[in-house]
């Protein structure tokens, strides 16, 4: 083997090691059961609302509901 061909070879390892780990953290990510906020202000453009059980959600449809009643 030359040394062109191991440093190919080696850099082609490494590209795959780092794409692997890259989608082992979005996997991660996506199915972590800690529930958590991805908005400064919570509820308001939240696409998850409907389904939402945090005590923050709940309060937020509650209020939302008292004001169109």
């Amino acid at each position: 083997m030359e040394r062109r061909d191991f440093l190919r070879s080696g850099l082609r390892g490494l590209i795959i090691a780092g794409l692997a780990a890259i989608s082992g953290v979005f996997v991660y990510r996506n199915y972590t059961t800690k529930e958590t906020c991805e908005f400064t202000t919570p509820c308001q453009d939240c696409k998850q609302l409907k389904s939402c059980k945090k005590p923050e959600g709940l309060k937020f449809k509650r209020d939302q509901q008292a004001s169109k009643n």
